[in-house]
């Protein structure tokens, strides 16, 4: 009987397929969902972190506000706070004219950071106290030579209050909003009026610049 031989090889070839050439589509199609949710959750975790510190951001100024006017009037001074798009900071009425207010334990400037910020509104109310006046050009010509920190300093210590809270426990009639500036933007409203009341409004949907007098008739009527 014939034996048939048949070829041996020594090594195992293996059978590729397409498969393993690459990812397939739904392979593909599922890390792309994986990144973003990963990416919407992410989102939400830093929108819910911003509107939390908005809102005690908020609820700081207001309590400030509260602090200064009963400063103004258990000491008998007069003070006021200056409002920068970004911050924020006391003063106090001294030797006629506005300075800042130092070494107090609780009114200091704050800073605002990220997308927080601030405004406010006077509804067209004049000043209950007006700075001295300013020099006239000569003396300001004498001081040309003043180094330009020095300028800035003075220029800093010229800024005159928005806000003035006196020690007869009045004040000006004033809006202030602090919020989010972004794409869907959320504010805060604090508001003050003559006889001396601040109120705090629940967040509102909105530009904290633009849309700063929201619903406020409404609010009147009620």
């Amino acid at each position: 009987m014939k034996l048939i031989s048949t070829p041996k090889t020594s090594k195992l070839t293996p059978i590729k397929t397409s498969l393993q050439k690459g990812f397939t589509l739904v392979e593909v199609l599922i890390a792309l969902m994986i990144a973003a949710m990963m990416i919407s959750v992410a989102t939400i975790a830093l929108n819910d972190n911003e509107r939390a510190e908005l809102k005690t951001k908020s609820r700081q100024l207001y309590g400030l506000l509260q602090v200064a006017q009963e400063e103004s009037i258990i000491r008998g001074i007069e003070l006021g706070v200056r409002i920068e798009s970004d911050s924020y900071s006391f003063m106090i009425y001294n030797g006629g004219k506005w300075q800042p207010l130092e070494d107090h334990r609780l009114l200091k400037t704050v800073e605002l950071e990220g997308p927080i910020r601030v405004a406010v509104n006077l509804e067209g109310q004049d000043a209950l106290l007006e700075n001295e006046p300013p020099e006239d050009d000569e003396s300001s010509s004498r001081g040309g030579d003043k180094d330009s920190s020095e300028q800035e300093e003075k220029k800093n210590k010229s800024k005159t209050p928005q806000i003035y809270m006196l020690s007869s426990g009045e004040m000006n009639d004033f809006v202030v909003t602090i919020g989010l500036d972004r794409d869907e933007p959320l504010f805060y409203r604090i508001r003050g009026n003559y006889v001396g009341d601040i109120e705090f409004s629940n967040a509102l949907e909105g530009h904290y610049s633009h849309d700063w007098d929201k619903d406020l008739d409404d609010e009147n009527d009620e």
